[in-house]
């Protein structure tokens, strides 16, 4: 009786052994994806407000800059969540040149909502406060060189 209890014992501690290293292997592999996936996303968006940039830029080739901005947010869909996408397709629809009323007042709104969704999504390590959070974009003049 006593040898059984000990072959029990040696059996749930070896079962017991071989749980623990599985679930903390799925949890690492888990946890690499995740940080593989924050990784792309974080891409994704500094080539997104890279865009947004060069369009802000007086005197860059807009023809140019819109390609860049086109790729940059039908790419953005691999990897951004359904938030990101509807704030960025609202910031779409207001900016575009085909838009009969752009609004500056709307687009810097939509773009405020824009880049909030995307830090929510970044889970970055503090709070942002939607009321009293200020971006706007920041173009440039052309150099004197230029002109």
């Amino acid at each position: 009786m006593q040898m059984e209890v000990s072959v029990q014992v040696a059996v749930i501690s070896a079962a017991a052994s071989i749980v623990a290293v599985a679930v903390t292997s799925i949890l690492n592999k888990r946890q690499q994806l995740a940080a593989t996936l924050r990784e792309q996303k974080l891409n994704h968006y500094k080539v997104l407000l890279s865009a947004l940039s060069d369009l802000a830029v007086d005197g860059t080739d807009k023809d140019k800059a819109n390609q860049h901005f086109a790729l940059a947010v039908n790419t953005i869909a691999l990897v951004a969540p359904q938030s990101v996408i509807d704030a960025l397709m609202k910031f779409h629809d207001e900016a575009k040149f085909s838009n009969p009323n752009p609004s500056g007042d709307r687009h810097d709104e939509l773009l405020k909502k824009l880049l909030l969704a995307i830090r929510a999504d970044l889970k970055l390590p503090f709070k942002d406060d939607p009321r009293t959070f200020d971006f706007h974009l920041i173009g440039s003049s052309p150099s004197r060189k230029n002109r």
